[in-house]
């Protein structure tokens, strides 16, 4: 019997949807940037590009059959690799965000090193595992930066990129359990839709957030 050409095509057009929102999430931010021109929006406009590079790559991977295995597999590590560079863009925004100018020139150095260790990383070792051992730290580092800045000093934009990435969260417990709801709607496409409602928020609080300092 003839398969069709398409190995999880539910997964292919949920990860299409996060392409079709991460590049107009992006696209918004960017051109809020180039009105303040404040880092923040620059890099969280980066992040949002990651994100849909990523989820790109993720719908080619998923759109190949299990057989191809050496074309999955690098098309993994490019998957994973969009993984760490939206992590580092999120995490400098997040920087520029509650550090002073020259003080963020100093800490991402740091970040840029456990970048490169994590490129290196999984080269040698692409386990899905080790991209959630760099997200879930730096996912929370942002939340309560974020929690911080809705506590301390009353801006809503942090609350809407909090609620954002805390959405994200509870959607990857479907990611560990790998419960599904139907072959053709399992865990990474219930992930995948969960994740689009968080992109909403943190897109919504980005636009009202700016650099440390200014209002």
């Amino acid at each position: 019997m003839n398969r069709i050409p398409i190995y999880e095509s539910m997964t292919v057009f949920t990860n299409l949807l996060i392409v079709l929102c991460g590049l107009w999430f992006a696209r918004e931010i960017q051109m809020w940037y180039n009105v303040r021109l404040m880092e923040v929006h620059w890099h969280f406009a980066k992040y949002f590009y990651m994100v849909a590079f990523t989820a790109f790559v993720g719908a080619i991977y998923h759109a190949i059959y299990p057989e191809h295995e050496t074309i999955r597999e690098f098309i993994w590590k490019l998957t994973m690799l969009g993984m760490g560079f939206s992590v580092f863009a999120m995490l400098l925004g997040t920087l520029y965000y509650f550090l002073p100018f020259d003080t963020v020139q100093i800490v991402k150095w740091g970040i840029i090193a456990i970048i490169f260790i994590f490129t290196i990383w999984i080269y040698f070792d692409h386990d899905l595992r080790n991209a959630v051992r760099l997200y879930i730290p730096s996912a929370l580092f942002v939340m309560g930066v974020m929690l911080y800045g809705w506590l301390g000093k009353g801006d809503q934009g942090a609350l809407w990129i909090l609620g954002g990435f805390l959405i994200t969260l509870c959607g990857a417990s479907f990611l560990v359990t790998k419960y599904g709801f139907h072959k053709h709607f399992n865990h990474n496409d219930i992930f995948h839709i969960i994740q689009i409602a968080g992109m909403v928020l943190i897109y919504r609080g980005t636009m009202l957030i700016t650099n440390y300092g200014f209002k």
